[in-house]
């Protein structure tokens, strides 16, 4: 499908709204789904996609202007070849200070994990980042007290860095797979970039996700560092709790599919055998796969959708025992 396009300063497609992505191998079928679920809510920016490898099959339904960017009805997609080792987990804030500073991304910027569907309108995204830093709370360690074991190590590297004392006792945990942000914030990700190269520097490689269990001071690496950047940097914050992802209930912002499988390389029928029926973030993903971009087939989603549909109906009454 052709190679991605990377961007210099005063290429012209500068544009005060950015939305940023990563991925590799068939996470552009997440990309696709992403795209859509924004555009559905109102998005007329940008999104800018860091990927290795070729461009997602689906760019080839829609219309490549001059200056390398797609049309996607009032939004525009670009695509920037990332090379390197370093995970993709690593680098997303790297990825985003690179965004500013190429002048892409002019006055506020978002970062979303490519198994993200976004649930409201756009609006709401708009006025939250006016509010400072978004972060949405982890569900896997939800709470972290300010004095907890890690913290405390974390603060201790990070003496030994020269950061001196923390701006806040953090006593939530926040997940790195969304982020939001005004430009003139730009030092949370200087702070989170930092918080790599002390993960680093203690024995972190650049190559890794997650390192041994959690019993490890650094386990998974893009998030613990999230969360030592959000105890020093000197920024605003607006945070929202565990249904901000879709973790629990009452939430209307996003559905994060942590999970494995991912929704699209999920077989329904057989992961409700094996005791998962379908999940909401799966149904959603599938609600989105159709739209500006489409990543199947009509047969293809219909097949997937059938399964789906019917795996969630006898997942009513069955178990795995």
């Amino acid at each position: 499908m052709g190679e991605p396009s990377s961007p210099s300063p005063g290429s012209g497609i500068a544009n005060e709204q950015v939305i940023c992505t990563l991925y590799e191998g068939d996470f552009y079928l997440g990309v696709g789904a992403l795209i859509n679920s924004i555009v559905r809510g109102g998005f007329k920016g940008l999104f800018w996609v860091g990927c290795r490898g070729e461009l997602p099959k689906w760019t080839g339904q829609l219309k490549r202007r001059d200056d390398g960017l797609f049309e996607l009805g009032e939004a525009k997609v670009g695509f920037e070849t990332i090379e390197g080792e370093r995970h993709f987990g690593q680098f997303k804030p790297e990825f985003l200070v690179r965004t500013i500073e190429s002048g892409i991304a002019t006055r506020s910027l978002w970062y979303f994990d490519p198994d993200i569907t976004v649930r409201c309108s756009w609006s709401f995204f708009e006025m939250w980042v006016r509010h400072g830093v978004c972060l949405c709370q982890d569900i896997t360690m939800s709470t972290m007290p300010s004095r907890h074991p890690f913290r405390c190590e974390w603060m201790r590297m990070a003496g030994e860095a020269g950061w001196g004392e923390p701006r806040r006792a953090q006593e939530r945990y926040y997940n790195s797979g969304f982020v939001g942000l005004d430009i003139a914030h730009r030092a949370f990700l200087d702070q989170w970039i930092g918080a790599i190269r002390v993960a680093n520097r203690n024995g972190v490689t650049p190559g890794q996700f997650q390192k041994g269990d959690r019993s490890q001071v650094f386990y998974t690496v893009d998030q613990d560092t999230l969360n030592i950047a959000s105890m020093y940097a000197d920024t605003p914050f607006s945070t929202i709790g565990t249904e901000g992802m879709g973790f629990t209930g009452s939430g209307f912002t996003m559905y994060h599919s942590v999970a494995v499988p991912k929704p699209w390389r999920k077989k329904f029928l057989l992961s409700l055998l094996q005791g998962s029926p379908p999940t909401n973030g799966d149904k959603h993903f599938l609600q989105c796969a159709d739209g500006p971009i489409k990543i199947y087939s009509r047969w293809e989603l219909k097949h997937k959708r059938l399964h789906c549909g019917l795996a969630a109906l006898l997942g009513r009454f069955y178990r795995k025992s």
